[in-house]
């Protein structure tokens, strides 16, 4: 249930950063990441790759690919 539940919260940020909040991508990224338990720190920089895909560089180093896959957020280091 809890799984389903980060699933969910995860998906509907990364959709919501798609509809073109962009001033909050930032921060919804970094929500995104916090619960999938990546380290960040903060997000420095945030580039559009497609539509539902970001490349993400994080204040400690850490840089992530994030970006929906069918149905599921997906997180890969980069």
């Amino acid at each position: 249930m809890r799984r389903n539940a980060i699933r969910f919260a995860a998906a509907t940020t990364l959709l919501a950063l798609a509809a073109g909040a962009e001033p909050a991508v930032p921060a919804d990224l970094l929500a995104v990441l916090t619960l999938k338990h990546k380290p960040c720190g903060s997000i420095t920089s945030h580039e559009r790759k497609g539509e539902h895909d970001y490349l993400v560089t994080c204040s400690d180093g850490h840089r992530y690919r994030v970006f929906i896959d069918g149905d599921r957020v997906k997180i890969e280091d980069k």
